[in-house]
C-alpha cells in the first residue's frame, strides 16, 4: 500500500466528481481499489508511542473514509436527479448497484406518469358514461328503489369485496429494466421473448411503448 499514492488518487476522483455535473467513470476494479484502501487504513496500526505520527495518521484515516463516502453520495444525488427528470445517463460509467438504482428509479416514474394518465382516460370516459341528459331521465319508467333513511332496508351493508387487479399475459420485444406493478409488485427486468403475467395497466404501458405485445389465450 502506498498511503500518498493511494490517497492522492481517489482525493482526484473525488474532486473530478465535486466540480463536475456530469458523472465520472467508475469501474468495478476501481471501486473495489478503493474499497480495499479504506479497508487497509482503517486495519493499519503504527507505532503508537509517536504522538504526532498517530495523529496525522488518523487525520488521513478520517480524510480517507470521508472521501470514499462523498464520493458514493456524489454519484448517487446525480443518478437520483437524472431519474426524476428521466435525463439519458451513461450506464458504462456506473457500477451494477447504481445501474439498478438509475433503472428502478426511472422506470417507477415512467410507469406512474403512464398509469396517471390511463386512470386519469379511464375516470374521465366512466364520468361520461355516467351522466344522463334530462332527454335520457324522462324516458326512465322504471326507477330502481332507493331505500328511505332510517329504513331497515337503510340499515342493510351491501356486499363487499377486496380490490382485484386484472392482470394480463404479454411477450417481451425489448429488453426491459425493472418496474414496479400498480399491485405493487416488482417485476423483471425482461430479456427479449420472456413471457410476462403483468397487472393490465402495467402491460397496456409496456405494449404502447413497443416493449411488449399481447397473448391472446383465446
Amino acid at each position: 500500500m502506498d498511503l500518498e499514492k493511494d490517497y492522492e488518487k481517489l482525493y482526484n476522483h473525488w474532486l473530478e466528481e465535486f466540480q463536475n455535473s456530469e458523472l465520472t467513470q467508475l469501474t468495478l476494479d476501481l471501486y473495489g481499489e478503493y474499497n480495499k484502501f479504506v479497508k487497509q487504513i482503517k486495519e493499519y496500526r503504527d507505532d503508537a508511542s509517536d504522538i504526532i505520527r498517530e495523529q496525522l495518521l488518523k487525520s488521513y484515516k478520517d480524510n480517507i473514509k470521508f472521501l470514499f463516502k462523498d464520493l458514493l453520495k456524489l454519484r448517487k444525488v446525480k443518478i437520483i436527479n437524472s431519474a426524476l427528470s428521466l435525463k439519458e445517463m451513461d450506464l458504462e460509467k456506473m457500477i451494477e448497484a447504481e445501474k439498478l438504482l438509475f433503472q428502478n428509479f426511472v422506470s417507477a416514474l415512467k410507469g406512474y406518469k403512464k398509469v396517471k394518465t390511463i386512470s386519469i382516460s379511464e375516470e374521465e370516459e366512466n364520468s361520461k358514461s355516467s351522466k344522463l341528459t334530462n332527454t335520457e331521465l324522462n324516458g326512465i319508467t322504471d326507477i330502481p328503489h332507493t331505500p328511505q333513511p332510517g329504513s331497515q332496508e337503510d340499515l342493510i351493508e351491501p356486499e363487499t369485496s377486496d380490490k382485484k387487479f386484472k392482470y394480463t399475459l404479454v411477450r417481451i420485444l425489448e429488453k426491459t429494466p425493472a418496474l414496479v406493478g400498480i399491485d405493487l409488485i416488482n417485476y423483471g427486468p425482461f430479456d427479449k421473448e420472456n413471457i410476462a403475467h403483468l397487472p393490465s395497466k402495467n402491460a397496456k404501458i409496456l405494449i404502447y411503448e413497443k416493449f411488449a405485445e399481447e397473448i391472446d389465450l383465446t
